[in-house]
């Protein structure tokens, strides 16, 4: 999670992220309108479709997601021959059958993307920098993560919170429990990751 974490001084205050994978419970098929030719064109659908559904790039290991999907498993040699097999036929060709275990294998890889984050304790390397980081840059008139944080993601008592921890010389144990519940619940926000904030400043 290079660039997120960057964006809030994470490259220093925070080392890693766990994951939650839960399913996207969207129907793929006519949110992209996948037909036949799609599924026979699938070196070009799939890659598509799991960076249009990943809110970041990391989740497919900023790379090629197919070669992503091969290199963590998700995708097997069956899965694979499959594949390889239906790009040598014709859209008419293909059978509903074959459709429908292409759409399944698409929703599941979908489903597999990493969709939730959360933070342990001992991923916050700085939690007084990060605080302070953060307070201060929600001042600035440009458009930044601390910023639309404090703007759209924390409530007003929430933000309160981080600006009171940014104002003690240092955190106890105890601050440093309250800034990581407050962090995950900023994280599991649905409008957290903006795409338009995060990727607008360069590391």
């Amino acid at each position: 999670m290079k660039k997120i974490l960057g964006a809030i001084m994470i490259s220093t205050a925070l080392t890693a992220c766990s994951f939650w994978s839960r399913g996207s419970g969207v129907d793929l098929t006519q949110k992209y309108s996948i037909d036949k030719a799609a599924a026979v064109n699938w070196e070009t659908t799939i890659p598509n479709v799991i960076a249009a559904e990943s809110k970041i790039s990391e989740w497919y290991g900023n790379e090629n997601p197919i070669l992503n999907l091969r290199k963590t498993g998700k995708m097997n040699e069956r899965d694979l021959f499959f594949l390889e097999q239906l790009a040598q036929l014709n859209p008419n060709q293909v059978t509903d059958d074959d459709f429908e275990t292409f759409t399944k294998m698409l929703d599941g890889y979908v489903a597999s993307l990493p969709r939730r984050f959360f933070l342990d304790t001992t991923n916050i390397k700085d939690p007084k920098g990060l605080v302070d980081y953060m307070v201060k840059s929600s001042y600035s008139q440009m458009d930044n993560p601390s910023k639309y944080i404090k703007d759209e993601v924390a409530d007003k008592d929430e933000w309160e919170e981080i600006e009171e921890m940014s104002k003690k010389e240092d955190l106890s144990k105890k601050d440093v429990k309250k800034l990581r519940k407050l962090l995950n619940k900023f994280i599991k926000r649905d409008n957290f990751f903006n795409k338009d904030v995060w990727y607008k400043q360069t590391y």
